[in-house]
């Protein structure tokens, strides 16, 4: 104590700077909403053309600094004059115009959730800045994830109809296999029976050539079936090794070498 008075401490000389800062701030913000006001005011009456000369002229103002000036009224002066007036928005009127300005990058209508979940008033203006850019991260992460789902759901739907499109085309050629030999076989006990009732020998030829008419359509149809499926899945292959060389390029260059080599081997074989 000196002189009946506080002590005077480095601690106490910062509170009270920050103190003046912080009262700085928040002058600063109302004399900027009350500027943009009139800014907006006199725009209304400047002839078209004539703004920027006005305003370099008779306040010795930008366009940039006059627009940023104009969207702060835009932004907070109802807020600020219904704060002042008795709302419950009691953070506006606290806010500096160093952290009006950055809030500024928060859509309007998700501003004040954002400052009642956070501390504004608070903050530095780091801290401010940080949590602004993590909640822009947290919701740029949101949309990739939900674009990630929305593109697997898509995927697993495709996936899903082509499986059940398989199933369909494996059922019908099931059938068509049934049929064929089903004729294969009444063409084999009309065979024996016109060999037993000792047919023409015309009769005979006859039905010996359905049944390898009707034997060789039943392979046909299962060639032609395993080779749509084959090719089908050769193009999914072949998109699924496009999506896998970015992401891990020596599993790409592996798989694509085994595609390779298994391709070598069909073709020898044919």
């Amino acid at each position: 104590m000196a002189n009946g008075l506080t002590e005077r401490t480095p601690q106490i000389i910062a509170a009270e700077i920050n103190s003046i800062k912080d009262q700085t701030g928040r002058m600063l913000l109302y004399s900027s909403v009350e500027i943009g006001r009139r800014l907006a005011e006199a725009k209304s009456m400047v002839n078209h053309g004539e703004w920027g000369k006005w305003l370099e002229s008779s306040v010795s103002y930008s366009q940039s600094t006059a627009n940023k000036l104009m969207r702060v009224f835009d932004e907070y002066g109802d807020k600020l004059t219904v704060a002042q007036n008795g709302s419950n928005s009691e953070s506006i009127p606290n806010l500096s115009y160093t952290q009006a300005i950055i809030l500024l990058g928060i859509p309007e209508e998700e501003r004040e959730s954002f400052m009642a979940e956070n501390d504004v008033t608070g903050m530095s203006t780091r801290e401010l800045k940080q949590a602004v850019l993590e909640r822009d991260q947290a919701l740029s992460e949101k949309a990739e994830l939900q674009n990630a789902l929305e593109v697997n759901q898509d995927a697993a739907t495709k996936i899903i109809f082509e499986r059940d499109e398989l199933r369909k085309q494996a059922s019908g050629l099931q059938a068509t296999i049934h049929t064929k030999e089903l004729t294969i076989r009444t063409l084999q006990e009309k065979l024996e029976a016109a060999k037993q009732s000792e047919a023409s020998a015309v009769k005979v030829t006859a039905l010996e050539k359905e049944i390898k008419a009707a034997r060789i359509g039943l392979t046909a149809n299962k060639v032609g079936f395993l080779y749509k499926s084959i090719a089908k899945e050769f193009e999914e292959l072949l998109k699924e090794l496009t999506k896998l060389a970015p992401v891990d390029p020596e599993a790409h260059e592996t798989y694509k070498s085994e595609v390779s080599g298994l391709i070598g081997k069909i073709a020898e074989r044919l």
